[in-house]
This record gives C-alpha cells, structure tokens and sequence, in this order.
C-alpha cells in the first residue's frame, strides 16, 4: 500500500539530492496506540499485576523508545517509496533529520541522498590485455632447493671451545635494565637466538658473536626511539647474558629420495613436480596482479562517469587515516613529503577505487555473479593459513556476521574480475622468470611513488 507524503526537492546537485518530506501524524498516533495497548496487556510494573498497568504508566515508561521506533519504520518505509518512483539507488545510507513533529502536526524530516550513477556500458571485446606466460628457470628451482635446505636446518651443540658466529644460535639467559631499574619484559631464561636473526634489538645479537659456553657478557644496546613500547622507545639498556650453549646449524647436506620420503611424497622427482607447480603458481598470481592493473588502467583512462562525493570522502579518510597509523610507528619514511601533495594525491587514487569499486558492482551484477557459502568459508580459511598459530583467532572473527561482511567486496571485485578478463582480447607473451620479476618490481615501486 502506498504511503501519504509530501516531497519538496530543496536542492539537487548531479548525484546529490536534498528533500524535504512530510508525513501525516494521524497514522503514526494511531500505530503508537495500538502498539502500547498491545505492550500494556504484558507490561509489568511494581505494584501491578501483569496486564493490570494503566496506559498513563505504560506510555510514560515506554511511550518514548516506541514512537521513536513507529517514526523510523515509517521514515525507511516512505524513503524506499520514493527511492523506487524515482528509480534512485543510494550509493550510502541517507542522511535523515527530523525537522518537526508532533502528535497534531505532520511529521517533517529532511533526507539527503547520493545517488549511485549510471555506468558506461563497455564494450570488453575492444579492449587488449598483455598477459605473461612466465616460464620456470633452473635458477629458481636452485633459490627453491635452497629455502628448502635453510627451512629445514638443525642445530647441533659445538664443543666447548668452539666461538659463535652469525648463523648460529645460542641458548641464552638474561636480565636487563634500564638505569640499573628493572622493566616490563627485561629477563627470561633460556631463550634460544639465531646470531643474524634481527629477532632481538638491534645490536644485541652483534655483541654475542664470538662468545662460547658459559661466557658471562654485558650486552649495551638502545631501544629504537620507533619502539612498540613507547615507555622504552630510544632508552639505553643493559642486559647481563649467560651464554649456556652455542649450537651450530646443520642444514639437509642433499635433497634426495630419502628426504622426499622424510616429507611424505614418493621420490625426489614428485618433490620437483610440487616445488615447480608452486612456483608457477606464485608467478602466476603475480601475473594475474600485473594484468588486472593493466586492466584498471585501461578502464579509468577510458570510461569516466560522475562518483559520489560521500563515498570518495569514506575512502579517502579510510587510507589516510592508515597511512597516519604508518607514519606514527615509521616517520622516517615520510621525512620530506608535502602532506598536502600526499591528500592530493590520495584523493585521485580513492576517486579511482570509487569508480572502479561502482562499475565492478555493475558488471557483477548484469553477469548475475553471487557470492556463496563455500566462497566465504574459502577465503576464511585462506587468511587462517596465512597466520599460522592464529587460525581459531581468525575464525572466531569471522564468525560475526559483521566481520564476515568485510569478506564480500574483495570476493565480489575478484570474480567480477575473472568475469571481464573471460571478455577481453588476451595476448599472451612468453618471458622469462628473471625478465617478469624485474618487470613487477618495476610495477610496484612505480604504483607505491604514485601513492
């Protein structure tokens, strides 16, 4: 059933409209009478039986949060009314003010919309996308043999006599201080470091290089003044070490039959076949990388249409307000920037993720591509097995269905994108490993100097 209201457009500028709209009291009172009678027949209240409270008592308890609820059904119900006649798709949630009400006049509110703008239609089949077929070096087999060797390496402990060197690792005790005052974290007891590590501040593990078995040293290092514990940052420190063993690496001497059957396959060459499907792999995701920039790139440069401005405001504040999050913990990374060039800059790439993000959507969209279970649970369990150790932590987040929603944008932009890259004129060009790489690191540096 249609709902009594009278609009008056106060402004409207291309995708932005301001109205103000009316809406007669007397269904509103009536609903709110109904409710409350309904309410009364189970209120409870001391001194009354249930059902018993008289309705001056009810609407004074309750009267309040249950009007407020009847206005905002019927604001979002006449809303939606007028959102459907005039064929306008908000591209966020409007901006609602009640202006005057009460239970002998109208019920007048004001609404500002931005709407979301009509696509271009694109013509996929006319665009051309270079895409790499990367092919697998010796080289990188050899750099994949040793990760393998360094991932798997043991320690043994040296004789007695025997100095440590970078690339081993001690067992370590120690107890440090700051002005001869213990602090938050400052001692534990057996503690194995690998010399080189970086785990450790900077300069401990220098000052353990050439100690033996049961050497007893002072280690002097300062905190970083970017420290995570600001109460330490840029403090100098004084740690008492016990070195109580030095163990030396021993890393697998050959990749063979038997250590393929260590990690459970059939022989060496089916441990090559899953080491050169992982390569492949990783090079082409990283293809895959390349050709959708090529394929925003060519977009943004060719269909331009008009953006809401609310939602280019929301991504922008979304990226600076990260990027102020990096410079607090690393300013000598943004020493030297115009901050007002950076806002410049950091609008046009939000405009750009706006336009793309809407005609994404739209594609999405017309090709009828959803979203479904299994593709959630997918990419759940993609970001589990990328924080090893916290996989119950990130299910556990995305058991909220809030959380679960974050999820959504980034599968819905990919498969849209596999969508268009199934339309588009495809060339296929055969390079190298090394040639792609130094080519992708070029892409890179080159779209971090533009951010």
């Amino acid at each position: 059933m249609a709902l009594e209201y009278k609009l008056t457009e106060k402004s409207k500028d291309n995708l932005v409209f301001e109205w103000e709209i009316e809406i007669p009291a007397k269904p509103i009172v009536e609903k709110l009478e109904v409710e409350l009678t309904e309410k009364q027949k189970t209120f409870n209240m001391a001194g009354y039986r249930e059902g018993k409270v008289p309705m001056q008592l009810v609407r004074k308890q309750v009267g309040a949060e249950v009007m407020a609820k009847i206005i905002e059904e019927q604001v979002d119900g006449v809303l939606k009314e007028v959102l459907t006649e005039k064929s306008i798709r908000p591209a966020m949630q409007p901006i609602v003010e009640i202006v005057d009400f009460n239970d002998k006049t109208n019920l007048k509110f004001t609404a500002k919309i931005e709407a979301i703008p009509e696509t271009p239609k694109v013509d996929w089949s006319e665009i051309e996308i270079e895409s790499y077929k990367v092919s697998i070096s010796e080289k990188d087999m050899e750099n994949a043999y040793k990760e393998i060797k360094d991932k798997f390496k043991t320690f043994k402990e040296a004789e007695i006599t025997y100095a440590a060197k970078k690339g081993d690792a001690v067992i370590i005790d120690f107890h440090g201080t700051i002005n001869g005052e213990d602090f938050e974290g400052n001692k534990a007891e057996g503690i194995r470091l690998e010399l080189g590590s970086n785990q450790f501040i900077p300069g401990f593990e220098d000052q353990l290089v050439g100690a033996k078995a049961s050497a007893a040293l002072k280690v002097r290092v300062t905190f970083p003044k970017q420290y995570s514990n600001a109460a330490l940052a840029g403090k100098p420190a004084v740690f008492d070490v016990k070195v109580g063993q030095v163990m030396k690496p021993e890393g697998v001497d050959e990749i063979n039959d038997e250590f393929a059957k260590k990690l459970g396959l059939e022989n060496v060459e089916k441990l090559e076949e899953l080491i050169r499907e992982k390569i492949t792999a990783d090079f082409n995701g990283l293809a895959r990388l390349s050709m959708k920039k090529k394929l925003f790139d060519k977009v943004d440069s060719v269909y331009r249409f008009e953006i809401p401005p609310g939602m280019i405001k929301v991504d922008f504040e979304t990226m600076w307000n990260e990027l102020q999050t990096q410079k607090k913990s690393n300013p000598e990374m943004f020493r030297g920037k115009d901050e007002a060039q950076m806002k410049k800059e950091y609008e046009e790439i939000a405009k750009r993720r706006v336009r793309l993000g809407i005609l994404l959507a739209e594609i999405a969209k017309e090709a009828n591509i959803e979203i479904s279970e299994a593709d959630l649970q997918q990419a759940i369990f993609a970001e589990a097995m990328m924080r090893p150790g916290q996989e119950k932590i990130v299910i556990d987040f995305y058991a909220k269905p809030e959380n679960m929603e974050r999820l959504k944008g980034p599968i819905l932009e990919e498969k849209a994108v596999d969508h268009i890259l199934g339309l588009v004129k495809r060339v296929e060009k055969e390079i190298s490993s090394e040639d792609f790489f130094n080519m992708y690191s070029q892409e890179l540096a080159a779209m971090s100097g533009n951010q």
